[in-house]
């Protein structure tokens, strides 16, 4: 029995396992920006992910939901 189908698989579950990781985290949501906006607003400008970005932070800061600080 040869190791490459395990490392193959054990590769496989890895990276999927890291991209669980990132949505939890929200690293996905610029991604999932683009995914929308391809998908309800075609004709729309997209923001750079700079400007994403900064309007999530922005966002968090003037409306913090139930954080605790």
């Amino acid at each position: 029995m040869t190791s490459a189908p395990i490392l193959t698989r054990l590769r496989r579950s890895a990276r999927g396992a890291w991209q669980v990781v990132r949505g939890i985290v929200g690293e996905t949501a610029y991604e999932q920006y683009l995914e929308h906006q391809r998908t309800h607003h075609p004709d729309h400008p997209v923001l750079t992910e700079r400007e994403f970005w900064r309007r999530h932070v922005d966002r968090g800061d003037t409306n913090p939901g139930s954080r605790c600080c």
